[in-house]
């Protein structure tokens, strides 16, 4: 959605709930992560330069083939199914952007620069092909994700689009329907609508939330 919609609260809101949920999450932000105070950086992984995300996103790649292993010998499809029938407890694992476009653009890079670039594309891609059933999830936050960033492949697998205030042009780009421009007005904030037609009102949070959180994502006293 537009810049001041709300999106950075609701990604936050987000991630807070899968760290209360014993989720770990790893946090692309490469404006430096300003955004994100020191208690973030305790909770979750928070990358800010592409060659690192490119080696986490390589580590995570590596965990889905071992989980595809684990799932196919237990012979259950899915890391719900998996956790039920070994007793087991294998945590979701989330990669979350805060501004996909500024880890994607490759305006200005130089031939090395979109080489890493690309690789983070093409990892990007397998998780949002094969991710969810391992237990591997993308969550991107921007506020225009055209065909420039976001690629068909990857869009095309990401199930949810939830848009904030937004005019008919990009509410067409983020839904595939204008309704978002109809049902927000241009003064909401924090209020989104669904790709499933559903609309709502995010919840505010301050970062410090985050305290009642320990590093298992265990809710504390």
């Amino acid at each position: 959605g537009a810049s001041g919609s709300g999106k950075s609260k609701l990604l936050k809101s987000i991630l807070m709930q899968a760290k209360k949920k014993e989720a770990i999450v790893i946090l692309a932000d490469m404006k430096g992560g300003v955004d994100y105070p020191t208690i973030w950086h305790k909770k979750c992984t928070i990358i800010t330069d592409p060659n690192n995300l490119k080696e986490k996103l390589d580590d995570v790649l590596v965990i889905l083939e071992e989980r595809r292993k684990l799932l196919v010998e237990a012979g259950t499809p899915n890391i719900s199914e998996y956790n039920a029938k070994t007793g087991l407890n294998l945590c979701r694992i989330i990669v979350a952007c805060d501004e996909v476009a500024e880890v994607l653009d490759k305006t200005g890079l130089d031939k090395d620069q979109k080489a890493i670039i690309n690789q983070i594309e093409a990892n990007f891609s397998t998780i949002a092909r094969l991710g969810r059933a391992f237990g591997i999830h993308l969550i991107f936050a921007t506020q225009r994700p055209d065909a420039d960033i976001l690629k068909g492949q990857i869009k095309n697998n990401i199930g949810y689009r939830i848009c904030g205030r937004a005019d008919k042009v990009l509410s067409q780009i983020i839904l595939d329907n204008s309704e978002a421009s109809d049902k927000i007005s241009p003064n909401d904030q924090g209020m989104f609508l669904m790709n499933t037609g559903v609309l709502f009102k995010a919840y505010y949070v301050e970062d410090d939330c985050l305290e009642g959180v320990d590093i298992n994502g265990e809710t504390a006293g």
